[in-house]
């Protein structure tokens, strides 16, 4: 019998990692995606907390404070999605019987429900680490220098958690037959594409060192 899906919430790092690698747990390319995006998202929020800014200006401070409050949105928001069994949801559909013309019909359409949030999850973790790089531009312009390398592995996580969570879509959008569906999907990653790799040369551009 599949053990019971546990998120960060219920295990240590060191469980949850070791569980992403059983086949006998739900934790996989999205779990992942969305735990390193969570990193990410918490060490910019540890940046954005030091006490030292670029300018050491009022207007940094408060500008760093308004992105640690919203990058703490942003990583429980990854937790959240973490903990979101739709493996499970699917399973129970596909094995729901088929006997009947009406029990076929009832299977399909919970099918096509659980397929949607299997779709979702990873969507969603895709535009909350979107909005996590955006916010990584506003930390990097505006955190001290010496805490750049923080800054660089942390946006390195979030656009890591993206393309994992972009992969993993793309995949399963494959298996669906609904057009209707499947093209405003195809256009949101697209435009969170852009806008991710926008986020990601602005704090790139913000972390330069200038020339002496």
């Amino acid at each position: 019998m599949a053990k019971t899906p546990q998120g960060p919430s219920d295990i240590s790092l060191r469980d949850f990692i070791e569980a992403v690698g059983s086949a006998e747990t739900a934790h996989g390319a999205v779990s992942t995606a969305a735990a390193s995006g969570g990193l990410g998202s918490s060490l910019l929020l540890m940046v954005a907390a030091l006490p030292q800014t670029r300018s050491d200006s009022v207007a940094d401070r408060t500008t760093l404070l308004e992105a640690a409050t919203a990058l703490a949105d942003v990583r429980q928001e990854l937790i959240e999605t973490i903990e979101t069994e739709t493996a499970l949801k699917l399973f129970t559909a596909r094995n729901m019987p088929q006997a009947s013309d009406a029990q076929r019909s009832e299977r399909q359409a919970a099918i096509r429900v659980a397929l949607r949030a299997s779709a979702d999850v990873p969507l969603e973790v895709m535009r909350l680490c979107a909005r996590g790089l955006d916010l990584a531009a506003t930390v990097a312009a505006c955190s001290a220098r010496p805490a750049s390398p923080d800054v660089r592995l942390g946006v390195a996580l979030l656009q890591a958690g993206f393309d994992g969570a972009r992969a993993s879509l793309e995949g399963k959008l494959s298996s669906f037959t609904d057009a209707a569906y499947v093209m405003p999907v195809v256009d949101e990653i697209a435009r969170l594409s852009d806008v991710t790799s926008a986020a990601r040369r602005a704090a790139e551009s913000a972390l330069k060192v200038p020339p002496a």
